[in-house]
């Protein structure tokens, strides 16, 4: 059993008994994409992957801004304060529940790394690390570091590392943010694995926790429901999982948007109705926790071969769109992934599915929102810490399969979707422009090989299912 102590933060007052106010600090842990990313660079010949825990992460890191005191529970003042009626303490150190300690602690930590010689690998990459003479990145999320790059460099890094920051003994990479990373070693390449299987049990018993544990998981081949088969009665009839479908999916959320990529659509779909919940809902909820009951042992792969080096690894971004395929709003989806390749190498590294802003009026307007949304939240920030890290400028490939949007990009305007700036916010003239410079390049995908596809569709047939999760690393 272990306790900690806790600044109550829901309790703090100013000197005339009002809330008080902090300032505008706050953290920005390494995004999982970034950890991915990590992964990749400790995968190839010669390189490894370890992790390791901050002792008492944010009390190592000095509390400043406004002064804050705080009073200690009796059973912890010391003997010299019994004489006081109201006694108070400055607050010294980031302690726990203090609204600004995860802000000091970061800053605390980017301050000891750089002063190690790490650096940032960019603005839009905060907590993520680089290394140049010793040639390892660092991601830190919170109190938890992952560190990757040439086994001697790591131990001489983890050295300068915890000259600074107090952390258990660095570790081969194992369990990480709730996720059990295994790599194996094979002949040609080096696989990593991402095994969900522990946190998606978790989330089929929150299932039937809320539901009542009398109900009745069935066998699920896909995530998703014939949606021509649902009453039209079901989407005016209240749901009975209103209050507490939103746990549930913010959960499971979680888990899609770390290592399981193919229940994305199916969570994103549904989060968009917690306001407006129906039995339709709830039946479209228990199909998804079906399949996730059925499919727990899935695990999404990467690998990078054993004669592949930083030098032959390039970057493919995929971009697809349904057309007009909400019910409800006739709007269109965006899916996105991005993965790393090499003559032997694929780990995928990101993916999104989202609802697009507003209407689209034809296939390749849906296609070019998704496109733009593709470029600027995936492939462009990629870039930037591919390029520092592997000292070169990394190729992008971007795969599209729609010729209208292909056309359109290489033209830079359209005459007939000129409204677009003005609808979603999309500068067809920015997109022409990023394939100028050669580092990345557009390509005419096969619809069969858009891998971005299942991001974008609601699959009912298993065997296209199953096609659509080989081309993310799900198996």
């Amino acid at each position: 059993m272990k306790g900690r102590i806790v600044f109550l933060g829901n309790n703090v007052r100013d000197e005339d008994g009002q809330a008080a106010l902090f300032g505008d600090l706050s953290s920005a842990p390494v995004t999982m994409e970034a950890s991915r990313m990590c992964d990749v660079f400790g995968l190839l010949s010669g390189h490894a992957i370890e992790q390791a825990d901050a002792e008492q992460a944010y009390i190592q890191s000095p509390l400043g801004g406004t002064e804050t005191y705080i009073r200690l529970p009796k059973e912890l003042q010391p003997d010299s304060w019994k004489h006081m009626r109201d006694p108070v303490c400055k607050l010294v150190m980031s302690l726990y529940g203090h609204p600004d300690a995860g802000g000091f602690w970061q800053a605390h930590c980017k301050n000891a790394l750089e002063s190690v010689g790490f650096i940032e690998v960019s603005e839009s990459w905060q907590s993520l690390f680089y290394h140049p003479e010793l040639k390892v990145m660092m991601a830190v999320y919170v109190d938890d570091f992952k560190a990757s790059g040439p086994v001697e460099a790591l131990k001489k890094a983890w050295t300068l590392v915890r000259s600074k920051i107090r952390t258990g003994a660095p570790t081969p990479i194992g369990r990480y943010l709730g996720c059990h990373h295994n790599v194996v070693e094979l002949k040609d390449r080096r696989v990593i694995e991402y095994d969900m299987h522990d946190f998606l049990e978790q989330c089929v018993s929150h299932y039937k926790k809320v539901c009542g544990e009398d109900v009745v998981l069935k066998k699920a081949s896909t995530p998703f429901l014939d949606e021509d088969k649902l009453p039209e009665e079901d989407d005016n009839e209240p749901g009975k999982l209103a209050d507490a479908a939103c746990s549930v999916l913010m959960k499971v959320l979680y888990g899609a948007r770390l290592a399981r990529f193919d229940l994305l659509k199916a969570v994103a779909g549904l989060a968009s109705k917690v306001t407006k919940w129906f039995v339709s809902c709830d039946k479209r909820l228990f199909r998804l926790m079906c399949y996730i009951n059925d499919s727990k042992g899935l695990k999404m792969r990467g690998y990078v071969g054993r004669d592949d080096k930083a030098e032959d690894l390039f970057v493919r971004l995929f971009a697809d769109a349904d057309f007009a395929g909400c019910r409800d709003t006739a709007r269109s989806t965006s899916g996105v992934f991005l993965g790393i390749y090499g003559k032997n190498t694929f780990v995928p590294v990101a993916a999104q599915a989202k609802k697009q802003s507003c209407v689209s009026h034809s296939t390749p307007e849906a296609e070019l929102v998704a496109a733009n949304l593709a470029l600027r939240t995936q492939g462009l920030p990629a870039l930037e810490v591919f390029d520092k890290v592997f000292g070169r400028k990394v190729k992008l490939f971007f795969e599209e399969d729609n010729n209208t949007a292909i056309s359109t990009i290489k033209a830079g305007y359209s005459n007939t979707m000129r409204h677009l700036g003005r609808t979603h916010r999309v500068s067809l003239r920015w997109m022409h422009e990023v394939f100028q410079d050669g580092q990345c390049e557009i390509r005419r995908c096969d619809t069969l090989l858009q891998a971005a596809d299942i991001f974008t569709k609601g699959f009912t047939c298993r065997d296209k299912w199953v096609a659509a999760l080989i081309m993310i690393g799900i198996s």
